[in-house]
């Protein structure tokens, strides 16, 4: 299924673009606190941004893959991004999601995370979920739980480059 645009109150949910890079460079990518507790490494220019925009385009007609980026309706600025990402090891779907400091405890990822999972039971027919947030990531933890998640346990969690988190 071809990753939809999904709409909140405050948010429209839409799949990213190569064209998204300069303002993602800029809002969230760039900076070293929220790259701090995330899998990917801190973008050190808007190529690597550029990259990672041109490989999530390549998975917007995936079935195992859905990535939003994420747009304020009032502004039209884009804060953050997050998804779905199909774990055959799992046998589910992994609810991943970051936003820009700016944007940090207002509610913001809740709300996104919250859209993407009832997208995932409505479309996508999903049962269970589940996500990983670093113990050091507390607010982070809040969103997982404001989601209807329950905590099941630590575990070891490692970044795309193989390091441990």
């Amino acid at each position: 299924m071809k990753t939809p645009v999904l709409e909140t109150d405050r948010l429209r949910l839409r799949p990213l673009s190569v064209n998204d890079a300069d303002e993602a460079f800029k809002n969230w990518t760039s900076d070293r606190d929220v790259a701090r507790f995330m899998r990917w490494k801190l973008h050190s220019d808007v190529n690597e941004t550029r990259e990672w925009l041109a490989f999530e385009e390549t998975k917007i007609e995936s079935d195992k893959s859905y990535v939003w980026g994420y747009v304020l309706k009032e502004t039209g600025e884009l804060i953050g991004s997050g998804g779905l990402l199909f774990k055959e090891d799992k046998g589910m779907f992994e609810i991943g999601y970051n936003i820009m400091k700016k944007y940090w405890n207002c509610g913001i990822a809740t709300e996104a995370a919250q859209r993407i999972i009832d997208f995932g039971k409505t479309e996508l027919n999903q049962k269970q979920f589940y996500c990983v947030h670093a113990k050091d990531n507390p607010a982070s933890g809040r969103v997982i739980t404001k989601a209807r998640f329950r905590c099941q346990g630590e575990c070891t969690d490692y970044s795309l480059d193989g390091k441990v988190r």
